[in-house]
């Protein structure tokens, strides 16, 4: 106690002497920390946005590595149907030219092409563990990229093929795995910087509260000796792009700034004598600023005690941070989602799966695994354009999504390519029901900007524990089994643990 009183007994003498010049530094010490917090926060947004561009791109990567594979195999099946080679060729190209220039973007950075053929300008992956990724997708890319363009750059030429269709064969899983890896670490690496960069914001705001509270201090000591002080208050109070409030112990606001009053859409004379609960509320822990409209918006708030007139008051400092918490919201969905369909995408969905098998284990409950891809996708969007496919792909996820049950997962993968992931299915009879239903669902027709077009699908199916029990296992039995539906050229529905061999067509 006798420490603070000297505190105060050798501020007071400052203040008589050093006052102006004493004020003057605080001012320019909390409009300094202010700044910085507020730079901080752009800069956090811009490396939020740079992020997000890699992460989508990285998890491109891996849609466009297992496309090449598709469209080379698609090639080789087709060599005695020119028309159907060509298309081929071109899927081959246009995949090899977006996976090398993004590649090529990562390591030195510069442009590639978006889903949208718009060009993206990309800067160079600085950090050791994505360079040493990136390093390896380059070395492991090389001699598939050689073999790819001595197949684009010649005319056909059969045994050229097949050593590129082994090549991709071989390399495919390998850059799928780098990929894969990349994409974490990216995610890593963002979500470290976001949480140094609020850790900066949230030293320079606490500066600043600190400081302010300093210059509180000072002025409650030379308002006993100049009412002019009080104007003084309000000009730095009116000066600091943070919201502030000061308030009785009955929670009656007896002062505040004209930034809060901005932020919330009130007059400033309006607030005085308003309960603080009008401005500010609590709810599960979170900070919420309420407008006079009455909505509300995320906020960060700090409270600390002071005396006014000899008696106790609080300042309220607070910082709209809606903006952000809406930008990593962003982040998330960018990350774990598609953006086309706004289903999980691959992650998201191996995460879940990771999950369900390990809760299927301890419940002792079956799931099965549906990997589904369109037919006829192809056909119409080389008929009616990008824009109209992607219009079907968001109806046919739409569909999915709606048949299912809320507890299952629809994923997308990439292209035409879907997953579900059925939990808690008590009984063959009632998996096949469901699948059935779905199968039918996405066979109706569909009507898009005045067209009718129809599409079919190719699933297969594989259950947990009986057709595998593990996450690896069951993955490649669903997906063999989609293959063998594929192979019969119509709609229709393999079940992996009849040995691929049951097939019900729609």
């Amino acid at each position: 106690m006798s420490l603070l009183t000297a505190f105060k007994d050798r501020l007071t003498l400052i203040s008589q002497h050093r006052g102006r010049r004493l004020t003057l530094t605080a001012i320019i010490l909390f409009l300094t920390f202010d700044v910085v917090a507020l730079s901080l926060n752009v800069w956090l947004s811009y490396r939020i946005e740079n992020s997000a561009i890699n992460i989508n791109l990285a998890g491109r990567q891996r849609m466009l590595s297992q496309r090449l594979v598709k469209s080379l195999l698609m090639m080789e099946q087709s060599r005695l149907d020119e028309q159907m080679y060509l298309s081929s060729l071109d899927e081959v190209k246009d995949a090899f030219v977006r996976f090398d220039q993004t590649l090529d973007s990562f390591y030195r950075g510069g442009a590639t092409l978006s889903a949208a053929n718009e060009t993206i300008h990309v800067e160079p992956l600085a950090s050791d563990t994505t360079m040493q990724l990136v390093n390896q997708a380059i070395l492991e890319w090389t001699p598939l990229r050689q073999k790819v363009r001595q197949l684009i750059g010649r005319g056909f030429d059969d045994q050229l093929l097949r050593q590129a269709v082994s090549v991709a064969q071989q390399k495919n899983n390998i850059l799928l795995n780098l990929m894969n890896q990349l994409t974490i670490v990216l995610e890593q690496e963002t979500q470290d910087e976001a949480m140094a960069i609020r850790r900066y914001q949230g030293i320079a705001f606490f500066l600043a509260l600190l400081n302010f509270t300093v210059v509180i201090l000072i002025y409650r000591l030379r308002v006993r000796k100049a009412d002019h002080s009080v104007d003084l208050v309000d000009n730095i109070m009116n000066r600091i792009a943070t919201g502030i409030l000061v308030v009785d112990k009955n929670k009656t606001i007896i002062r505040a700034n004209k930034v809060i009053a901005d932020m919330c859409g009130y007059d400033l004379q309006d607030l005085c004598g308003s309960k603080l609960d009008k401005l500010l509320h609590q709810h599960e822990g979170e900070m919420y600023g309420i407008r006079q409209q009455g909505d509300k918006f995320h906020c960060q708030v700090e409270r600390s005690e002071v005396v006014v007139g000899n008696r106790p008051a609080f300042v309220y400092t607070v910082i709209d941070d809606s903006q952000q918490i809406a930008q990593q919201r962003a982040l998330a969905m960018l990350a774990y989602h598609d953006q086309l369909t706004e289903l999980p995408n691959r992650y998201l969905f191996n995460d879940r799966l990771s999950v369900e098998i390990k809760h299927a284990r301890r419940r002792v409950e079956n799931i099965a695994l549906l990997f589904i891809d369109l037919n006829a996708f192809k056909a119409v969007n080389d008929h009616y354009g990008h824009k109209f496919g992607d219009v079907l792909l968001t109806k046919v996820a739409m569909r999915m999504k709606n048949t299912v049950r809320k507890s299952d997962t629809v994923a997308r993968l990439g292209g035409d390519e879907f997953t579900l992931l059925l939990t808690d299915v008590s009984s063959p009879g009632l998996c096949k029901q469901l699948v059935e239903k779905l199968l039918a669902e996405i066979c109706k027709p569909y009507l898009i900007q005045d067209e009718v077009v129809e599409i079919g699908a190719s699933i297969g199916v594989a259950c947990f524990p009986q057709d595998a029990d593990n996450e690896q296992e069951l993955l490649c039995m669903a997906d063999k089994a989609m293959y063998v539906s594929k192979a019969t050229g119509e709609s229709c529905i393999t079940f992996a643990n009849d040995g691929a061999d049951e097939t019900t067509k729609s």
